[in-house]
């Protein structure tokens, strides 16, 4: 178990490093995100082959490849059409910070990849419920992330400087963040009957994943660049107040 950990942390972070440099040298933005789905498809294919390959392990590299498919494809065509992204404007120069940033982005792969490599080191595995509902969540989070993300790709093209707010957006203003923490604490959940004591560490997966988008670098430069942009726009603040976060609520 430690080892495949071990060698899970050592390639997520030296690649991503590595790429990180070249992007560096060829001032270029086109192979950051790509890159975050071909680290996890290669994770992803050797902790599978070193799995016990059970019916839990083959739904969940399914789960995970589809996963890093569906996000790798969308993020490759929005770099294309965007040709550059905004976020690495103020750093992108920048040595020591632009190759910073990809190497928080190698520990977080790193980190994220600890719930699955752990279920998979768990081996004679059988589907039960517990299981069943964790995996079920994933694929829900998958499907919301997909959707949301391609309703929104969609009337960017036709309204690139409009903001959006029918489909999964129109009562939740981050519905693809929503649906990717959903599919992380789906896929502990699907492992976490299996775990004993120090196998629970695995919560660090979706806690981590979390913590990016809600507290760094996901929702708060988004929410931060919307009010810059629409802070006089009526619609915008009526959108605003009556809007959720990631979680619609009653009360």
């Amino acid at each position: 178990m430690i080892t495949i950990l071990v060698y899970s942390f050592g390639f997520a972070i030296g690649i991503n490093f590595l790429l990180g440099l070249i992007a560096y040298v060829l001032q270029t933005d086109k192979i950051t995100d790509i890159s975050y789905a071909l680290s996890f498809l290669v994770i992803v294919l050797c902790g599978f082959l070193n799995s016990g390959k059970d019916v839990v392990d083959t739904i969940l590299a399914i789960l995970l490849t589809a996963w890093a498919f569906r996000l790798g494809y969308y993020l490759l065509i929005r770099i294309k059409l965007m040709g550059r992204d905004k976020r690495f404007d103020s750093f992108r120069e920048n040595l020591i910070k632009f190759t910073g940033f990809w190497f928080v982005q190698g520990l977080s792969i790193a980190i994220i990849s600890i719930g699955f490599l752990t279920v998979f080191q768990i081996h004679n595995k059988s589907l039960n419920s517990v299981t069943a509902i964790g995996l079920s969540i994933s694929f829900l989070g998958l499907i919301i992330e997909a959707f949301a993300d391609h309703q929104k790709f969609t009337f960017k093209k036709k309204n690139p400087n409009d903001f959006m707010q029918t489909g999964l957006w129109k009562r939740i203003r981050h519905p693809n963040y929503l649906g990717e923490i959903l599919f992380w604490f789906g896929v502990f959940l699907g492992g976490c009957f299996y775990f004993d004591e120090i196998q629970f560490l695995a919560i660090l997966s979706p806690l981590w994943i979390s913590f990016l988008l809600i507290k760094f670098s996901g929702i708060p430069i988004l929410e931060k660049q919307w009010k810059n942009k629409y802070a006089n726009n009526k619609k915008w603040n009526t959108y605003w107040r009556s809007s959720y976060r990631l979680v619609p609520y009653v009360w």
